[in-house]
């Protein structure tokens, strides 16, 4: 927010903040650059050595370029004009309709292309069996929903192997800073939120590593429903150390997701579906059943830890997910 302030040349007394205790938010500087713009910047002073004065400029004119030397004491060229662009990218057409980029979109998009530029990605992806969490989510999902008032998702499931994961491979629970991976001895887990299309938000779970699946299922479910009618307070959006990234709910089945900075993986949990697989009966022979089942995808800072890090880590959130005995957290 201080950068977008000094950017633009910002007076900070013409803020009016809307956060708490009126607070000045990064929402609050970008509404005042859509309405007001940014103040004009002063152009450097010539240097000492130059004598040509330079030109008066009116209001309306781009600034004046550098001063040529006094040994080259033609008037300085007016600044070249940017071409419109063609007309159909201007306004709606039968053929194209043109979007403004609203202030989520915006903020999302420099925060991930900072992201791609800071962090050195890599991708892994493991496939889970849910077989063994269905068979405890069947059991109990209409009591669930009667007492709880939502549905009981395999999210609550996958982000509590996900806390009990980190505990034995902490390095991803982790920010970087300057040349010092920062390992957290807590977790507050972000759980994205898609707004209707519109954009994301990213609420977090406080302590998620003290609670038991029940517990961050009601904050999951309450988190979401009031990040999709903007009641969220800043508080609740900033300063995870580890991020999931619910894509399987919208059907997609492999996705590579961007790091949220300044943390060092994320996970995104798609699509689970049932589909054959090998599997071991009790008395020790095999066969194929139908069962659930899904990716975790998970894209990480390569800055931060190695492959077989990484990959230990999945495996440790899908044995965890696959051996489980859930009905001792519901």
């Amino acid at each position: 927010m201080r950068r977008l302030v000094s950017e633009h040349g910002i007076d900070v007394n013409a803020l009016v903040g809307t956060g708490p205790g009126s607070r000045i938010t990064r929402e609050d500087v970008l509404d005042f650059i859509d309405k007001n713009g940014s103040a004009p910047k002063v152009a450097a002073p010539a240097p000492a050595s130059a004598q040509a004065p330079v030109a008066q400029v009116a209001p309306a004119q781009a600034p004046v370029a550098h001063v040529a030397p006094a040994t080259a004491p033609a008037a300085a060229p007016a600044a070249p004009r940017v071409a419109a662009p063609p007309a159909k990218f201007t306004a709606a057409s039968e053929r194209e309709t043109v979007i403004s980029l609203s202030k989520i979109r915006r903020l999302t998009a420099s925060h991930m292309i900072m992201s791609q530029a800071v962090s050195a990605h890599a991708f892994s992806v493991v496939e889970v069996d849910y077989a063994n969490v269905d068979a405890t989510r069947s059991e109990v999902k209409d009591q669930f929903k009667q007492s709880e008032g939502f549905t009981l998702t395999y999210l609550p499931f996958i982000a509590r192997a996900i806390v009990d994961a980190l505990a034995e491979y902490p390095n991803l629970n982790a920010s970087i800073e300057g040349d010092n991976l920062v390992v957290h001895n807590y977790v507050d887990l972000g759980i994205a939120v898609d707004l209707e299309f519109q954009g994301l938000l990213v609420p977090v779970v406080r302590s998620a590593d003290g609670k038991r699946l029940r517990a961050i299922a009601r904050e999951i479910s309450d988190l979401a429903t009031r990040a999709r009618s903007r009641k969220l307070t800043p508080d609740e959006i900033q300063g995870g150390t580890f991020t999931i990234s619910n894509n399987g709910s919208a059907g997609s089945v492999l996705t590579m997701p961007i790091i949220n900075q300044p943390q060092v993986a994320i996970m995104s949990t798609d699509a689970i579906v049932r589909k054959p697989v090998v599997a071991r009966l009790s008395d020790g022979t095999e066969s194929i059943a139908i069962h659930p089942v899904g990716n975790l995808a998970m894209s990480w800072d390569h800055r931060a830890f190695d492959g077989a890090y990484a990959a230990g880590f999945l495996a440790k959130v899908k044995r965890v997910l696959e051996t489980q005995d859930w009905s001792a957290e519901i």
